[in-house]
Order: C-alpha cells, then structure tokens, then sequence
C-alpha cells in the first residue's frame, strides 16, 4: 500500500469513529485529523508526481 493510500485509510478510519463519537467536541476533532489526514495524502501524491490527484476540501466531510 503506498503512502497516499495509508493516509487515505486513516482518514477514514477518523470519520468511522466520528460517526460513532456522541461528543460534539470529539466528533469535531476527529473531523479535523481526518482532514489533515487527506491533506497529507494529497501532498504525498503531489510529492510523487501525481499532481493530478484530486483535492478535498472539508465541505466535502460535512455529510457525516
């Protein structure tokens, strides 16, 4: 698995939790290392020369 794709898989593992958090500051925190998580993947990738790789902004995580 390459970097990117660990980071990606962090990510989701941050909002599976906050999905289940009933702590309105928890659920926030975690929201925001999932985010930082993305970016970091998306950096990774444009390290790689993979610039092309989508970019998520934090509207995008507002769903869950």
């Amino acid at each position: 698995m390459t970097k990117p794709a660990e980071y990606r898989e962090n990510a989701a593992l941050c909002l599976e939790a906050m999905r289940a958090a009933e702590v309105p500051e928890v659920k926030e925190s975690l929201h925001s290392l999932a985010q930082r998580w993305i970016d970091l993947a998306d950096r990774a990738e444009h390290n790689n020369g993979r610039g092309g790789g989508q970019h998520h902004d934090a509207s995008q995580w507002q769903r869950f």
